[in-house]
This record gives structure tokens, C-alpha cells and sequence, in this order.
């Protein structure tokens, strides 16, 4: 068993000319891992030092003592941020899909000195009725039903199109690693998304970037982003949840834009 100051897996990819430039940290979805960067990170490289971390109980972690005695969002954010501490990163842009981007909301709310921005793709901020359900008949059937029939059924429901296949497949070809108990852990975190979610308002620069078909999130996501001042939200036109894959262009165009122009803010700030 891991020590407990034993550090997520992750990936460095240093930009070739300079250290000096920003650093960007990219947290995957449930189930996934840091594989679902593949559309991103050559685009990523060329403009930032880029950091991919995988998150708790997803492959290729190993098992952390701390993680199953107290598995709550709060851990994972101080897993994440000992890895930033680990290479000396004071301060980062933060780019998420799904529960990547709750992950980074509780870091915002524990650790809003480490940001200069975020981009949250794929944004979960609370559960609509149908989600909601699904997540308690979920809790009904997983003592008696394959973990990997739950994550189907769930895949199936939220990227349902043809164009969602590419998306869907990953995910669950990659959940297959993760094992019945990892992936129960997480999914009891489900409950605690909205608290996590929940006036964590603070004084960040936020882009979210959803599809429009994220039937069950992206209605939500639009009512959250009216009373975040400090953010704003691109709708991805036929696109669903996992919107850095199935329309990876847009999203690399928008999400570095944004980030370069947070850069140029506080370069301006700076020097005055």
C-alpha cells in the first residue's frame, strides 16, 4: 500500500522553449483518465507548460490509504495540489471535463490562491430529475448488479447519439480499469456534487464550455454562469457532454483564447 504522501500519477510536458510560461493542469472525467487529453495536448504544448494528473481510484493509480479511509472531494483537491507543490507550481490555469471540473471547483474554494483561471468543460454543478434519479436507482441496484453494467447504462444515457460514440467508448474502456470498489467510491460522491458546487463563486476567471446536447447538465450549467459574475459560457452547437473530444478544435480554440487573454490581463496588471 502507497504511503500516504505517495503522489497521483501524472505527466509533465514542459514547453520546449520556456519553463517561464504559465502552467496548465488538466483534470479528467469520472472513469477516464488522462488519456482523454489526446486532442489536446499537442495544441496545449506549443503555448503552455502542461501538467495531466490522474485522479484518485482511476488508472494508472495505485491504491491510497488516505483516499479509501476519507474519500471526499476535499481530498482529492489536497492530492492534487501536493502534486503541484511536488514541482514547485505556485500558481496555474486549471482545465477540467465533467468531474474534473467539480474537482476544480472545490480546489477554487480551498485553494483560490493557486488559480489564475479555469476552464470547466462538460460542467456538473447539480443533477436534474432525471440524473437525480438514475444516480438513486444506481444506489438501489449497486449491491447486486456488475459496476461496469452502472457505468454503461450511465454513459449510454448522458452521451445517447451517434456522435457521442467516440466519447462513450473511452470512457468506458477505460472504466474497466478502475474496479468495482474505486468506482462505488465515487459514485457515492455524487451526492455532494451540488454542495461542492454551491457558492463557490469566488473571484476566478471561469470559462464553461458545454454542448448543447448535454441534455441532462447544460440547462443547468446556464442558470449557474447568470449569477457567476466572474464567468462566462460557450455552448458547443451539436455536441455532447464530453465536448473536448467531439469537438476538440472549438474547445482548444476557445479554452486557449481565454487562457491567453487572462495571461495578457495580469501581465498588464502587473507591470503597472
Amino acid at each position: 500500500m502507497p504511503s500516504v504522501q505517495e503522489s497521483l500519477r501524472h505527466k509533465i510536458f514542459p514547453h520546449k522553449k520556456s519553463l517561464d510560461l504559465p502552467w496548465v493542469v488538466m483534470l479528467h472525467g469520472l472513469g477516464g483518465n488522462s488519456k482523454i487529453w489526446y486532442k489536446q495536448l499537442k495544441y496545449f504544448k506549443q503555448n503552455f507548460n502542461v501538467i495531466t494528473i490522474d485522479l484518485p481510484d482511476h488508472h494508472p493509480n495505485p491504491s491510497f490509504k488516505e483516499w479509501e479511509q476519507q474519500s471526499s472531494f476535499k481530498t482529492c483537491a489536497q492530492m492534487v495540489i501536493r502534486v503541484l507543490d511536488e514541482h514547485k507550481i505556485r500558481k496555474a490555469h486549471f482545465v477540467g471535463i465533467s468531474l474534473g471540473s467539480v474537482v476544480i471547483y472545490q480546489l477554487m474554494k480551498t485553494h483560490s490562491h493557486r488559480f489564475h483561471s479555469a476552464v470547466l468543460g462538460g460542467m456538473v454543478v447539480r443533477f436534474n430529475m432525471l440524473s437525480a434519479t438514475l444516480i438513486r436507482l444506481g444506489s438501489a441496484l449497486k449491491n447486486f448488479v456488475p459496476y461496469m453494467w452502472l457505468y454503461r447504462l450511465f454513459a449510454q444515457i448522458m452521451m445517447p447519439k451517434k456522435n457521442h460514440k467516440t466519447s462513450r467508448s473511452i470512457f468506458i474502456q477505460e472504466a474497466k480499469k478502475m474496479g468495482r470498489a474505486s468506482f462505488l467510491r465515487w459514485f457515492q460522491l455524487a451526492n455532494h456534487v451540488k454542495e461542492t458546487t454551491l457558492g463557490a463563486h469566488v473571484n476566478i476567471p471561469k470559462l464553461y464550455i458545454s454542448g448543447n446536447e448535454d441534455h441532462l447538465f447544460v440547462r443547468l450549467v446556464r442558470e449557474h454562469v447568470k449569477s457567476d459574475e466572474h464567468g462566462k459560457l460557450h455552448v458547443i452547437a451539436n455536441c455532447g457532454h464530453v465536448c473536448n473530444i467531439e469537438k476538440s478544435d472549438e474547445f482548444n480554440e476557445k479554452a486557449i483564447s481565454f487562457i491567453k487573454s487572462r495571461d495578457e490581463i495580469t501581465s498588464l496588471i502587473e507591470a503597472k
